[in-house]
């Protein structure tokens, strides 16, 4: 009877410690119960013509048709390893001492802003910018970096 109890005894204490476990992955990669909530547009005010979300397959008829400018909100090392073709970087980060290269971009060019992915909000805070600053044709390709790549899409790497 005595080991049935300490079996049990180790049994608990293995489920605690996995369930401590798993709480502190989920909180950690920010899943399940700590998913954050799908990013939202600010809503639209002022006649601020809002950036809107568009697909991969939107992102690439934008590409064949060569009148968007894509930007790349994502870290320069990342740009650098990988891009899609064509596309500028300005990251978020440094966003206002990139404001010459913007001062070029006629504010009516259709804009296609991108970052990692799902998990990167870069490109909905750049497009907010940019529709801030007048930019009024400005797509949000939300699937971004990783989900052209997976497609096999073109892109460019700088050296």
């Amino acid at each position: 009877m005595t080991r049935l109890l300490q079996a049990l005894r180790e049994a608990g204490v293995l489920l605690l410690v996995a369930t401590a476990l798993g709480f502190i992955y989920t909180a950690a990669t920010e899943k399940g119960l700590f998913a954050r909530p799908a990013p939202t547009l600010p809503a639209n005010t002022a006649g601020l013509l809002a950036p809107t979300m568009v697909t991969r397959d939107q992102a690439h008829a934008y590409f064949n048709s060569g009148k968007a400018l894509f930007i790349d909100a994502r870290h320069d090392f990342d740009y650098k390893l990988g891009h899609i073709r064509g596309a500028i970087n300005i990251p978020l980060s440094i966003y206002q001492t990139k404001k010459a290269v913007l001062d070029t971009i006629p504010k009516n060019r259709l804009i296609v802003a991108y970052c990692d992915g799902a998990e990167c909000n870069s490109s909905i805070e750049v497009s907010v910018k940019l529709a801030k600053e007048g930019y009024t044709d400005v797509k949000i390709f939300f699937g971004g970096w990783r989900e052209w790549m997976e497609s096999n899409l073109p892109i460019d790497k700088s050296p």
